[in-house]
């Protein structure tokens, strides 16, 4: 073969590679477009409205505007934990019942809770901080005073006692430590029995941005209700929130096993005295005195003053301008005059 039949020969081997390449990469981009032709666009959802939950400061779906706040007794005995609905509700007032053991009323705005509780009995000072929210009161049974007080101050109150549609028995737990109800349950009941659903209430004053709140760095304490009964929080600086122990226990949700965090955290101090043989107390609510509030690993003393059964309770810095609070959960902590806050 001459030379030049040689260069022919190779000529005409690059000219069907570069042809079949050509081919190739047309196929290959054909195959992207068809790729693209098939790939259907994501569904768009519209954005719920928000508004802000008047309890925490935090975003909620606007259908809950104006809801009136569901106040829930909420057991704390040894067998009644771990609880649920504790972590969501908006504020929590932890209070001495009888035998040296506290209780909880959580109260609830903007949330859909499927358990709540254990649910308990009432007390005649847990109806007073309940009034404070224009609230539904939520209970399972309650003292003789209660009772009274609860006809007396035409309170709109649901009670399984004699509610066998709102409450349900978990056959898990031993009674009196199983009742439990939802959010649904408790709104159908309301109406129902017609309860009005709506309230224009304020509650807290809330921080723009958050701040500390004082100059004393405070991440973790204690606060001794009783001989056998002690509470303590430890500030979490990645959550920015405190976690609950109690009796040295982490305090945990009954559904997730998680943890229990608090972002803010007031402390008070009510004169407390028991009144009978059962071991029922009498709590001074309408009164005042120096406390605390406590939040993002910070501590500063404050002034509260609540002038009757129903009225709110003010918080105020001791300069006496208003106590604004972040974002967030509040818990407070109503401790008897012999109660300790402890802390290094």
């Amino acid at each position: 073969m001459s030379s030049k039949q040689c260069l022919a020969a190779i000529l005409i081997v690059i000219l069907v590679f570069a042809v079949a390449c050509k081919s190739k990469e047309v196929e290959s981009t054909s195959d992207t477009k068809t790729q693209e032709e098939i790939i259907e666009p994501a569904e768009v959802y519209p954005d719920i409205p928000k508004i802000k939950n008047p309890l925490t400061g935090m975003d909620m779906d606007l259908e809950f505007e104006n809801q009136r706040p569901l106040a829930v007794m909420i057991e704390n005995e040894y067998n009644a934990r771990p609880q649920s609905g504790l972590q969501k509700a908006g504020v929590v007032y932890e209070v001495l019942a009888e035998g040296g053991i506290t209780r909880f009323l959580a109260i609830f705005i903007g949330e859909t809770l499927d358990e709540i509780g254990p649910v308990r009995s009432g007390r005649p000072y847990f109806l007073d901080y309940a009034m404070e929210y224009d609230s539904v009161y939520v209970h399972y049974g309650a003292s003789p005073q209660c009772y009274i007080d609860l006809k007396q101050l035409k309170i709109d109150a649901i009670d399984g006692i004699y509610d066998s549609v709102t409450f349900w028995r978990d056959k898990s737990r031993k009674a009196p430590h199983n009742a439990y109800t939802s959010t649904e349950k408790i709104l159908n009941s309301m109406e129902k029995r017609g309860f009005r659903k709506d309230t224009q209430l304020t509650y807290w004053n809330f921080n723009d941005e958050e701040s500390f709140s004082g100059d004393t760095v405070l991440e973790d304490f204690q606060l001794d209700y009783f001989s056998n009964y002690t509470v303590r929080y430890i500030y979490d600086r990645d959550k920015k929130s405190y976690e609950r122990f109690i009796n040295g226990k982490p305090h945990t949700d009954k559904n997730t096993g998680e943890s229990i965090f608090v972002k803010n955290i007031i402390i008070t101090f009510a004169s407390t005295k028991v009144i009978d043989e059962v071991g029922r107390l009498s709590i001074k609510t309408t009164d005042s005195g120096n406390g605390y509030y406590i939040s993002n690993g910070y501590c500063t003393s404050i002034k509260w003053q609540k002038d009757s059964r129903n009225g709110q309770t003010k918080y105020f810095l001791q300069d006496g301008s208003r106590l604004d609070i972040n974002p967030g959960n509040t818990w407070i902590q109503v401790l008897p005059q012999w109660g300790k806050f402890r802390y290094d």
